[in-house]
């Protein structure tokens, strides 16, 4: 080691370098300036003088030792030096490849004065040689390196073979590991190496071997993993082999003793360490004796002698283990099995003997359990005792085969059950039956059958030969009976009309004797009591059933079911409840799915059998299979009215719960869901015409069935149109009755509104002469007709009366009767003289001229007044209308009034009054009307008149409708 400072000239000094070799001087050299050339070059000749231009300040590490460890892969480094703190450099000798350069803190032994460093390479130390030196340092200050010291490796020249390392290295999962292939001299670039078949990369550690490394390894095969070192050619050249896996992972030491002197520990193996390799397998030690028997699977171990503490250790070459355990004899003892087992069996009990093999156990307090097992079924039974050896079974089965076995453990300090010991066979003997489960169901008033449920092999507590049926009236004394085979199980029965109360029991018989007899009262037929208003349904699941109490069922209750539709022998099952309970469970094994029961529930009493309810139920609701039947459509206006005929019970396999009815070939119409599933009908509206599909399917709880199916096709509904029409001339009528009925109850209202009454006519003015007044009463069916004489052109009116002889039919037409005056009618009459003014001035001089007489030059005819008395009541009253006023012609001389009739013309002369209308003088009838005109001389208005006897025109029942007349 050679400190140099170099400086330039007569300047300071530039650089102080530590030189360890002529490698590193020269490398220093070619680093300066230019201006430090010179200085170089003497400094490159005078190194191989070692001159040194400083001093050095701490001593070299003496006595340094070096030391390899193949197993551990560890170089070992020793020296003695005054220093504590010391640098350390490990080189790959061949390449000059620094591994390590690092400060350490160094082991001394206080004796020697030796200090002591050691490494641990991750490159197997085969692989190439090392090279170390050391230095003394005190913080910044250092002493020179010592003498390289160097570690050989396998790549030397006179080992021309290839070679791997390490070789069956095991290592812990998830660890790191570098592996190293030296190969022929010239053959180190071309070299692979393969790990689980894949190539990984290399790294040159000289100029022949080839390195790689893999990390976080898996768990090895159990024969460990192959790492192969190859050639181009895929030549195999060498290879090595690997185990992974864990360190021991041993648990839960326990040790116990099986005779009270000896002692067995045992304990779990933990975790797989995937070590098979006989020497990487996990060695165990308890209490520093080599357990030599603890296998692979059994980890246990044996001591001749009992110890209170156990300590086991657990090595192998991942790591080691330690577990304790520590207790006394008394709490750990592990009975064996009993041996040389014995029994000797009765009808109804056995006894039971077995011995000991360790003989400390006569006097040890324990506790037994017996292992009971028949046909399937085990029970355990306990029994206490010092030193048990024997015990009493009871409670068994005459005529049954058991399996016994038996195990044992200490009473006081429980520490586990012993072992059992070999399964003992033994057979009690036989006994007479039980009595049989029997019960009766009536298939009429007189005929029914007795049922006994077959005994099994525990209750006939031997071979069953046969059955006895016994039957008896209430006023019998002795039993009729027969003897039926064993394989019967129920019996025809008779009664007479006679037969009362009447009792039946069953017997089994087997070689032992005779069963008791199991009686029970025949009950009464029944077939139309009434159902009880809940439905059954067991959804899958076991079904219970309730009832109320009855007060005198003092043999408890029956629960009978069997198929309602069942015709012939039907399968009938029944239960018998104690008198304590009012509720049971039919187990769901016993109901068939989709198939409807009838459950009835009897009372028993002393010598009576009574019905108490009787109901429907499924063990399991099906959908239903079967679909509705008849199904119809018929159009029924703009609807359609399906109908179909309801599924029979007997073929139900569910509560029907409603019905679905699906319009298959219609949007328009909405799928019906009918609720009540007593409807056989639906009416489907409006459907509009054309072509429908409706499909009808059944609904139970499980769902829907298969359905079926109708198609109609809807037409236009002519019908219809004619109701609405009828209807519409209905409400009219009605609407013109409710009016005619208002009207004729509100007609005084409407006779003011409408059709007001019209005051007679009165006289205004004065009159020259009052008129005397001509009363003319003509008799019943007679009529007055004022005409105009031909033959008297001159004379402008006369009077004549119409003959009585003449047409009654036709006065009457031309007649209106008054029917408000009960007095008869009167006409007055006036004869006066007509100047040759105006008819205006004759109208308004006429009422105050005298009676002229026959012969006047001119007349003229005024009406002046005409009054209407009352007429008495039923006689006809008759009223005098003016007639239009003649042309005036000129005067006719000598004209005057004749009493005799003429021939009247058809153009001239008077006509009655009656026969008038307005412009229309050849008019045959008149009716009269409100407002009529008046004659040309009248200064009043004429009221027409009418009479009930007279027929009335058509166009007036509106008017005695108004007027309240019919």
């Amino acid at each position: 080691m050679v400190t140099v400072a170099i400086r330039a000239a007569p300047g300071p000094v530039l650089h102080r370098v530590v030189f360890s070799s002529s490698f590193a001087l020269r490398s220093v050299c070619c680093a300066v300036t230019l201006d430090m050339m010179q200085a170089c070059a003497l400094l490159l000749f005078l190194f191989p003088v070692q001159v040194s231009l400083l001093h050095t300040e701490l001593s070299v590490p003496q006595n340094v030792l070096l030391e390899k460890d193949l197993v551990s892969q560890t170089l070992s480094l020793t020296w003695e030096s005054d220093s504590s703190v010391f640098d350390v450099e490990i080189f790959r000798t061949e390449l000059g490849e620094l591994v390590l350069n690092e400060t350490v803190l160094a082991r001394v032994y206080a004796r020697t004065r030796r200090w002591s460093w050691s490494w641990r390479s991750e490159v197997p130390l085969q692989c190439t040689s090392h090279s170390v030196h050391i230095r003394a340092r005190d913080q910044h200050t250092v002493s020179q390196w010592s003498r390289l010291l160097t570690i050989s490796g396998l790549d030397l020249p006179e080992k021309a073979e290839a070679q791997m390392y390490p070789q069956d290295t095991v290592v812990t999962v998830g660890s790191n590991v570098t592996f190293c292939c030296i190969l022929p001299e010239g053959q180190a670039g071309e070299g692979h190496i393969r790990y689980m078949n894949k190539e990984l990369k290399v790294t040159m550690l000289s100029h022949r071997t080839i390195a790689t490394s893999v990390d976080n390894l898996p768990a090895s095969h159990p024969t460990g993993t192959n790492v192969i070192c190859s050639m181009p050619a895929n030549s195999v050249l060498t290879g090595a082999v690997v185990f992974v896996g864990y360190p021991p992972g041993d648990e839960g030491l326990q040790c116990e003793t099986r005779d009270l002197v000896s002692a067995e520990c045992y304990w779990n193996k933990g975790q797989d360490t995937h070590l098979r390799k006989t020497s990487y397998q996990t060695q165990y030690t308890l209490n520093g004796r080599r357990c030599v028997e603890a296998g692979r699977d059994r980890k246990q171990c044996r001591f001749d002698q009992w110890q209170d503490t156990w300590t086991l250790m657990a090595v192998n070459p991942l790591g080691t283990v330690w577990l304790n355990d520590s207790a006394k004899l008394i709490e750990r003892v592990h009975l064996v099995a009993p041996v040389n087992i014995l029994a000797v069996p009765q009808m109804r009990n056995a006894t039971l003997q077995w011995t000991w093999s360790a003989q400390r156990y006569k006097t040890l307090d324990m506790i037994c359990q017996v292992h009971l097992t028949n046909r399937g079924r085990t029970h355990a039974y306990n029994y206490t005792g010092v030193g048990l050896s024997s015990v009493i079974l009871e409670g068994l089965i005459p005529d049954a085969q058991y399996s016994v076995s038996v195990c044992c453990a200490s009473l006081h300090n429980f520490w586990r059950w012993g072992d059992f010991s070999s399964p003992y066979s033994v057979r009690t003997k036989m006994d007479r039956p039980e009595a049989p489960d029997v019960w009766v169901r009536m298939d009429s008033e007189d005929t029914g059958r007795v049922l006994w449920k077959p005994l099994s092999g525990s209750a006939s507590h031997g071979p069953l030969l046969g059955y006895e049926v016994y039957l008896k009236a209430g006023e019998e004394v002795g039993w009729k009976s027969l003897f039926l085979s064993s394989n019967a199980s129920s019996s025809l029965i008779s009664l007479s009309n006679s037969s009362r109360n009447v009792i039946v029991a069953v017997a089994a018989r087997n070689p032992v004797g005779l069963s008791k007899r199991s009686a029970i009262p025949i009950p009464k037929f029944q077939a139309d009591f009434p159902l009880h208003g809940s439905e059954l349904v067991g959804g899958g699941v076991d079904l219970e059933l309730s009832w109320p109490p009855w007060p005198n069922a003092s043999h408890g209750y029956v629960l009978e079911w069997a198929p309602t539709c069942c015709t012939g022998l039907c399968s009938v099952q029944w239960v018998k409840v104690p008198n304590s309970n009012t509720s049971t469970i039919v187990q769901s094994g016993s109901l068939v799915e989709g198939v409807r029961y009838t459950f009835s529930v009897f009372a028993l009493s002393h010598g009576a059998t009574v019905l108490l309810q009787r109901q429907h139920g499924y063990g399991e609701e099906l959908v239903p299979a079967q679909p509705v039947g008849a199904l119809s459509a018929q159009q029924s206006g703009s609807s359609v009215l399906l109908s179909w005929d309801p599924i029979p019970m007997c073929n139900q396999t569910g509560f029907v719960r409603g019905y679905t009815i699906y319009p298959t070939s219609a949007s328009n119409l909405r799928v019906a869901q009918l609720s009540d599933p007593a409807l056989t009908s639906y009416s489907m509206e409006p459907v509009a015409p054309g072509s429908y599909k409706f499909t009808v399917k059944a609904c139970t709880s499980a769902g829907e069935g298969s359905g079926a199916t109708v198609t109609i096709r809807m037409e236009s509904d002519t019908d219809m149109l004619v109701v609405e029409i009828l209807v519409a001339l209905g409400v009219m009528s009605c609407i013109l009755i409710i009016i005619s009925i208002f009207c004729y109850k509100k007609r005084e209202w409407v006779k003011k509104a409408f059709y007001p009454e019209i005051p007679g006519p009165k006289l205004t003015g004065d009159w020259i002469t009052p008129a005397g007044p001509m009363d003319v009463k003509p008799p019943r069916h007679s009529l007055v007709h004022i005409v105009e004489s031909p033959e008297w052109e001159s004379r402008k009116g006369s009077l004549v009366s119409a003959p009585e002889e003449e047409d009654d039919d036709s006065a009457n037409q031309n007649i209106d009767m008054d029917t408000d005056s009960d007095e008869p009618a009167h006409l007055r009459y006036y004869n006066q003289l007509v100047s040759d003014g105006s008819h205006s001035n004759h109208a308004s001089d006429s009422s105050g001229a005298s009676t002229s007489s026959e012969d006047s030059a001119q007349t003229q005819v005024t009406y002046t007044g005409i009054q209407s008395p009352a007429p008495s009541q039923g006689t006809p009253s008759y009223a005098y209308r003016p007639q239009m006023q003649p042309t005036v012609g000129p005067d006719i001389p000598g004209a005057g009034l004749d009493s005799e009739p003429q021939e009247e013309s058809s153009n001239v002369g008077y006509k009655p009054q009656c026969s008038w209308q307005v412009d229309s003088p050849e008019a045959e009838n008149f009716s009269g009307s409100l407002g009529s005109p008046t004659s040309v001389t009248s200064s009043q208005f004429l009221i027409p008149e009418s009479s009930e006897e007279n027929l009335e025109p058509s166009g007036s029942w509106f008017q005695n409708l108004l007027s309240g007349k019919f």
